[in-house]
């Protein structure tokens, strides 16, 4: 068997690189998400608009999607004690996150009247380009993580309902981002 293209490609040290260089870009806005979340639920869970549930869920979202990261390193290492659903939902988790976010940053550079030479328009650029290169990493993980359990197990492992977990989970943050940009 095979190795998928995108697991190859997410394999070389250029694209090794590339994950950092946007990790010093995603890391440090979510971890600001994370900080600033609880202020949110606490100020006034009665006068939180759309916009700050989305912004939460957004949060908690990149935060869950940094685990499945982690978790697919950690058990590339010890796949014998690996429990490949819950990290593959935590990687989908985080793939719908990462692109309900980059959704929103391009909604919100198209809805701006910004000049092509603007700087605020090249960070946008930036932004989405970085939140890509961790939806990559995350589609590599779970082919490599499928892959690794057909190998070990010599059982292909049914993706079906991950996937629908994904669209179900695009669909939500697709909604939650609507009514906040709406409001």
């Amino acid at each position: 068997m095979r190795r998928q293209l995108i697991d190859r490609m997410a394999d070389t040290t250029a694209f090794g690189i590339l994950l950092f260089l946007s990790g010093l870009m995603v890391l440090p806005v979510l971890a600001l998400g994370v900080l600033v979340s609880p202020f949110f639920l606490i100020a006034g869970p009665t006068t939180a608009g759309a916009g700050d549930l989305a912004f939460v869920l957004l949060s908690t979202g990149g935060v869950i999607g940094i685990v499945g990261w982690l978790r697919a390193r950690w058990g590339a290492r010890t796949p014998e004690r690996h429990n490949v659903g819950l990290t593959l939902a935590f990687l989908a988790t985080g793939i719908a996150t990462a692109l309900a976010v980059g959704g929103f940053v391009i909604y919100y550079a198209v809805s701006q009247p910004l000049d092509w030479s603007d700087p605020l328009l090249i960070a946008i650029a930036a932004f989405v380009v970085a939140h890509g290169v961790w939806i990559v990493a995350g589609i590599a993980w779970i082919e490599r993580l499928m892959f690794s359990y057909a190998v070990r197990t010599g059982r292909i492992f049914d993706a079906i309902p991950v996937a629908l977990l994904l669209v179900a989970l695009g669909l939500v943050l697709a909604v939650l981002l609507a009514l906040a940009t709406l409001t």
